[in-house]
């Protein structure tokens, strides 16, 4: 259509990054969110008192100890806190915010209110989004149970996408650093800033100046490998999801067969013409003319005979 055009959409800014038109469904990030939230409204609607669910999801610092428990690493980071709205809402926003790109603007071109800008799920396309909000999630949680268990607490456990959360706030801080936000909807900030106030929060609770409750370590973990990510993969066009796009490229895409290159063979010599052809050619040539000049009813009978033998000739030649 008309907006699918290039001169009709938005120029690119200094990052380089222009805001694409999303086709073909919902977005990950929206995707994600239905699915935490799904998940936490089932577990209240089955196990309204014991809470199986999340309990079943969480992730402790035993499960580094227990192979077969290992998928809580992920599991965690889709199970929030039943007991309050708050910790899955909070999580929820912010992902939506940062993955998908829905601020709340003053000033712009329809004033007051929120609509869609930079995000991180565009910039790294949704496939790679996908493999880095999971990767995080997975990291944050390991991390949080080597801490725990570096420090004796051996018992402790955590459920909640926060992880996978920091991790992508902190991207957004580093693909956007000079993006102004509006922190608390008032306080204009840029994006580096209020990254680089999130992970000092983080470490200040992780030494045990913030509030109890909070994987603060979780926080620092899916930081951590943000950075990672940043400097690793994007600086140098990496993707976590080329290993797998090459080997599905491989099994789906047909081989093609093999080509051999053979020469040609050389093209056999036409043989000389000998000094009785040239004078044959050159009496034909002649006939030839006086056939343009006096038409065929004006040649002689030894003429007519020549040329009757010269076509004779040439149909022999013939392959």
């Amino acid at each position: 259509g008309l907006h699918d055009r290039d001169y009709i959409r938005e120029p690119y800014d200094e990052y380089g990054y222009r805001p694409k038109r999303r086709t073909g469904g919902m977005s990950v990030t929206m995707r994600i969110v239905i699915a935490c939230f799904g998940v936490w409204l089932l577990n209240g609607l089955l196990f309204p008192e014991t809470n199986t669910m999340m309990k079943l999801m969480a992730v402790h610092t035993q499960t580094l100890f227990h192979p077969k428990y290992w998928w809580q690493f992920l599991t965690a980071g889709f199970a929030h806190s039943p007991d309050t709205f708050w910790h899955i809402g909070f999580n929820m926003i912010t992902l939506i915010m940062f993955g998908y790109g829905f601020f709340l603007t003053i000033g712009g071109p329809r004033g007051l209110g929120f609509m869609r800008g930079q995000n991180v799920e565009d910039r790294l396309g949704r496939t790679e989004f996908f493999a880095f909000y999971i990767m995080t999630i997975i990291i944050s949680n390991i991390g949080y149970c080597l801490i725990n268990y570096a420090s004796g607490d051996i018992n402790a456990g955590a459920w909640g996408a926060s992880g996978g959360v920091t991790g992508v706030v902190v991207l957004f801080a580093l693909l956007f650093p000079h993006k102004v936000f509006l922190l608390m909807g008032v306080l204009p900030l840029p994006m580096w800033a209020l990254g680089l106030i999130m992970v000092g929060t983080d470490a200040f609770g992780a030494r045990g100046y913030g509030s109890t409750g909070i994987a603060y370590t979780a926080h620092l973990s899916g930081a951590a490998f943000a950075l990672f990510y940043f400097l690793v993969f994007l600086r140098s066009g990496g993707k976590l999801t080329s290993p797998f796009v090459r080997v599905g490229t491989y099994f789906s895409t047909p081989r093609k067969p093999k080509l051999k290159i053979h020469e040609a063979p050389p093209e056999p010599e036409k043989p000389k013409k000998t000094a009785k052809d040239e004078a044959f050619d050159q009496r034909l040539d002649e006939i030839l003319d006086r056939v343009g000049q006096v038409g065929e009813a004006g040649l002689t009978h030894e003429e007519r005979k020549f040329l009757m033998e010269a076509s004779r000739r040439y149909k022999n030649k013939k392959p």
